[in-house]
């Protein structure tokens, strides 16, 4: 019985070695079809930390929205159970109780093509209503991250379109980024503004003088509402809501075009009345309009 014994222990150690070695290294996965109606995908390397402990470094993303984690998780039989969750960064804001669906533990199995998969099985998590119910400073509802319904991670995936969402993903986040920033930098300019009396209102952005290449974004509150827009003499219209009372609206200068400053011609319009302002911007102030919403008069 014990060489018998000797060789069970010897075939289980040499399995365990293998799932160790078929652990480390580059993930992928993807989640189409969210609830939200976003596509995301997922990066992962996993690092051996010590025996049956592994850091898995985790990249969510989608078209516009990037998350970096670190999960602390241990091997046992072929379960890899998720101890810990620790937030790295989101950008442009964080999604609330993400951690919730990172539990658990990934399955790990043998796929044909000597693929490995890593099959996430979540634990149950139960919150109070109220819980998700957060308003922006805009006055918009902000979900909480619904948990998608499966997350699978797959090993030696070579997959075109997951490498050029990721690419394509970290462009659009280095560029909100760079605008972030640099708006931060610049001074806020404000003298102008316009009283409306409806909630639904036309913006149109042009440029009134000589059509010199000027790229432009307008902000409106906590929103970008136009990015990276070259303007020309045509009218770009776009519908606003408005969700409060005070309301500011900033140009933003992507460049100087080949006459500086960058200057664009901006109408505010509702039912009753408009009004056009020309506002200047460069790359060290932001000019803006103030919007005053006084209440929709058609309303009894």
């Amino acid at each position: 019985m014990k060489p018998i014994f000797a060789f069970m222990l010897l075939c289980f150690c040499s399995f365990m070695s293998k799932a160790n070695d078929n652990l480390v290294g580059d993930w992928r996965g993807n989640i189409i079809g969210h609830v939200d109606d976003r596509d995301y995908y997922i990066k992962a390397t996993i690092e051996n930390k010590k025996g049956n402990k592994y850091e898995m470094s985790l990249h969510l993303f989608s078209k516009d929205y990037s998350g970096e984690f670190i999960l602390q998780t241990r091997l046992d039989n072929n379960k890899l159970f998720i101890d810990k969750l620790q937030k790295v960064s989101e950008f442009p804001y964080p999604y609330l109780h993400i951690e919730d669906c990172f539990s658990g533990y990934f399955l790990l199995r043998n796929e044909p093509n000597d693929t490995i998969e890593l099959d996430l099985y979540r634990d149950p998590i139960y919150h109070k209503i109220e819980e998700f119910t957060n308003i922006d400073g805009d006055g918009n509802f902000v979900p909480g991250f619904e948990c998608f319904t499966s997350v699978v991670l797959r090993s030696k995936l070579k997959d075109t379109t997951l490498l050029s969402q990721e690419n394509q993903t970290k462009d659009l986040v280095s560029s909100k980024k760079k605008r972030t920033d640099d708006l931060n930098k610049r001074k806020v300019v404000s003298t102008k503004s316009i009283t409306v009396k409806n909630q639904t209102i036309n913006l149109q952005v042009w440029d009134n003088n000589k059509v010199d290449g000027d790229i432009i974004s307008l902000k409106l509150n906590d929103e970008w509402i136009l990015t990276n827009f070259e303007l020309s003499g045509e009218k770009q219209i776009i519908p606003v809501v408005l969700k409060k009372q005070n309301n500011e609206l900033l140009l933003f200068a992507e460049n100087l075009g080949k006459i500086p400053p960058n200057t664009a011609a901006i109408m505010v319009e509702d039912k009753q009345h408009s009004k056009t302002f020309i506002l200047n911007s460069d790359m060290s102030k932001s000019e803006t309009v103030k919007i005053i919403y006084l209440g929709d008069q058609n309303k009894q």
